[in-house]
């Protein structure tokens, strides 16, 4: 909430900035050669593309990564702010809006496609549980768990001992696990029974791996502590490489509900009422201390020091309409602290802190039933609060009467990952200059090249869509919105040119610690996608480039598979699979060719440090140059681009999925929501 309360100064600087900008538009550039098309005839071969300046596109991106933009986090209104000043662009340039027809109170609405944001939190003072049922002394169970059964030969005492019943407070001795970044929504329930401890609680087909086999769990409460090895060691490898955090690539298991099943799954299958989750150390520890920095999210997975202190962004958001059923039934999960966890074991076979031991050390641990008279109730009461987002989109409507109803996609994603802990000189706000202000400015700078030439009578034969996507980092929202929810058909989508930090080389002097970092020097380019999704694509590149820009085009990303040449740095086995990790992947999996333009990684990746002043402008101009004239030949030419006749596995099984869920039927883009810029 601390976002909130930041000097109002703030907004009235964001709004200078955007009416300073808007004065100062783009200086008209001639065409190719300094001479000015008389006609659409004479046009340049590639439209307008030479008139983007690098003076353009720094003047867009300063204000972009300006402080008062606050991060772009999502929800904010410093990503509000950009959206405003992209859209309030737009219009001046005269695009066509691609957002709201209905329900518009300001000029520039009609450019925004509303997400709806929800986020659910759990009212500590109304969510209860109670271990009933607890062997009497020794207080809360102590740190070892209690006593333990009795020992061998001991003489059994005639009465049954004492027992009582604990009250554990919620988010000291108890949290939910739901609501977070790839869970399911945090729900209200109620549940009370019998306990089992069930080891790990995965089910694994492969070794016929079932700790619920010989235990009777309806209608109970399972306890799970750990991970399968498989996944802790991929954990493991992914925290243990330079930078921390990054991705370890699919499930070694393989997929759920078909190869193995998670605890939540399992227990659903076998008849249980709820999962409770053992917290490691490290969850222990957070839950100690909660303002904690936590890792950041993007295109490329984790990078150090991502989100600052908890909460210093806001709630953990989702976008409503974009929750997914799960994949087959699951049970509500809690983790317990070092309380409920103490309590659970107290006079059980194992002691609490045998078994958070075994876990630690991948242990595998025999499934029991735990004492038949104790018993956990537990209630889960939420609130709920709403917060909007939205993509930004412009149009250019083609000059055939019959080809402007295909589309060539440009996108970007505006959004990044909001305040941060201060660095030593108090800066506090990750400015995202190259993630991804810089190919979100490229991509304004495209849009006015665009719009200026076809005010000259330059313009494509096919329609061209700008669109600038919100919640990249929150997990491919604003493109997952854009292709689930399409306004139009989207076979009739040529292309998806995405750019995503597109801004940094390896200058003079630069150097880099982490080997798995890979950034291009001058007048290169790395290239996703292409010899993936379409080769004719590929072609189309390539030939683009070799008549215009002349980068040097660097495929070592564009594979799905690590080998000696592409994309062999990342974690064993399946690199950092950076096809898979930008908005381009959400039109991929709608069978529509794509191509990401990006410079790579750098130190600076998902920091307070990534700012406009260490942007390689010679560079951006280079690759919007490129982006621009590549929209050009595709909207220009007679024949459309093929998807390769064999795909990847993983990106089979996404579009199944996609079109098993129903993505790509059109809706009309909805009104806005309260609260949005206009």
């Amino acid at each position: 909430m601390s976002t909130l309360l930041r000097s109002k100064s703030v907004a009235v600087s964001v709004t200078f900035l955007c009416l300073v900008t808007l004065a100062n538009s783009a200086p008209q550039q001639k065409g190719k050669g300094g001479k000015t098309p008389a006609k659409a005839a004479e046009a340049p071969r590639y439209g307008n593309a030479d008139s983007i300046s690098q003076d353009e596109l720094r003047n867009y991106l300063y204000v972009l990564a300006s402080d008062q933009m606050e991060g772009r986090n999502l929800p904010s209104r410093g990503f509000d702010a950009a959206a405003l000043y992209v859209a309030s662009h737009l219009a001046d340039w005269g695009l066509k809006p691609g957002g709201s027809t209905t329900g518009t109170t300001g000029p520039h609405q009609p450019y925004f496609m509303p997400m709806e944001l929800v986020v659910k939190t759990a009212v500590a003072a109304e969510s209860k549980a109670t271990v009933s049922g607890v062997p009497g002394g020794g207080g809360r169970g102590g740190r070892g768990g209690g006593r333990g059964p009795a020992a061998a030969g001991a003489e059994t005492p005639a009465t049954p001992p004492p027992t009582r019943t604990l009250t554990l407070e919620y988010g000291k001795d108890w949290t939910s696990n739901a609501g977070g970044r790839g869970a399911q929504p945090l729900e209200p329930f109620e549940v009370s029974g019998n306990l089992a401890f069930v080891g790990n609680g995965y089910t694994v087909v492969k070794g016929n791996v079932d700790p619920y086999a010989d235990l009777d769990v309806k209608g109970k409460i399972v306890v799970v502590a750990g991970l399968p090895a498989e996944i802790a060691a991929q954990q493991a490898a992914a925290a243990a490489a330079p930078g921390g955090g990054g991705r370890g690539g699919p499930n070694p298991l393989g997929e759920p509900c078909k190869d193995f099943m998670t605890p939540e799954q399992a227990a659903a299958k076998n008849g249980a009422v709820a999962v409770v989750t053992l917290a490691t150390f490290q969850e222990m520890a957070t839950a100690a201390n909660p303002n904690v920095a936590g890792g950041g999210f993007g295109a490329f997975g984790g990078g150090g020091g991502g989100r600052g202190p908890a909460g210093l962004n806001g709630p953990n958001y989702r976008a409503a309409k974009l929750v997914n059923a799960p994949l087959c039934p699951v049970v509500p999960n809690v983790t317990a602290q070092l309380g409920l966890m103490s309590a659970l074991f107290q006079g059980e076979k194992s002691t609490a802190q045998q078994i958070f031991s075994n876990a630690g050390l991948n242990t595998k641990q025999d499934s029991f039933a735990l004492t038949p008279a104790k018993k956990l109730a537990l209630k889960l009461v939420t609130k709920s609060e709403s917060a909007h987002g939205e993509n930004v989109i412009g149009m250019l409507e083609g000059s055939d009467p019959v080809l402007k109803n295909e589309y060539i996609v440009m996108s970007a994603h505006l959004d990044h990952i909001g305040l941060a802990a201060p660095l030593p000189d108090g800066h506090n706000v990750n400015n995202g200059a190259d993630d991804d202000g810089s190919g979100s400015a490229a991509l304004m700078a495209v849009a006015r090249a665009y719009s200026e030439g076809a005010a000259k009578g330059i313009r494509p034969r096919r329609s061209i869509i700008f669109l600038w996507m919100a919640g990249e980092e929150k997990g491919l929202w604003g493109s997952q919105l854009f292709t689930q929810f399409p306004f139009l058909d989207l076979k009739k989508v040529v292309a998806n040119i995405n750019m995503d930090m597109i801004g940094r080389t390896k200058g003079e002097g630069f150097t880099d610690p982490d080997p798995t970092h890979v950034l291009v020097k001058p007048g290169e380019v790395l290239i996703v996608g292409p010899q993936i999704s379409s080769s004719d694509l590929g072609k189309t590149i390539e030939t683009v480039n070799a008549s215009y820009q002349k980068m040097e085009l660097n495929h070592f990303y564009d594979a799905t598979a690590p080998d000696a040449t592409h994309d062999n740095l990342g974690p064993a086995p399946n690199g950092q699979r950076i096809f898979y990790r930008s908005d381009h992947y959400n039109f991929a999996k709608m069978g529509i060719p794509i191509a990401f333009f990006t410079t790579g990684l750098h130190p600076d990746y998902h920091r307070a440090t990534d700012t406009p002043d260490k942007i390689d402008y010679q560079e951006m101009q280079a690759i919007a140059k490129t982006v621009a004239a590549l929209g050009w030949q595709l909207g220009t030419q007679d024949q459309r681009p093929e998807v390769n006749s064999k795909l990847p596995e993983q990106l089979m099984k996404d579009m199944k999925l996609a079109q098993d869920q129903g993505w790509g039927k059109i809706a009309p883009v909805p009104p806005p929501l309260p609260g949005m810029p206009k």
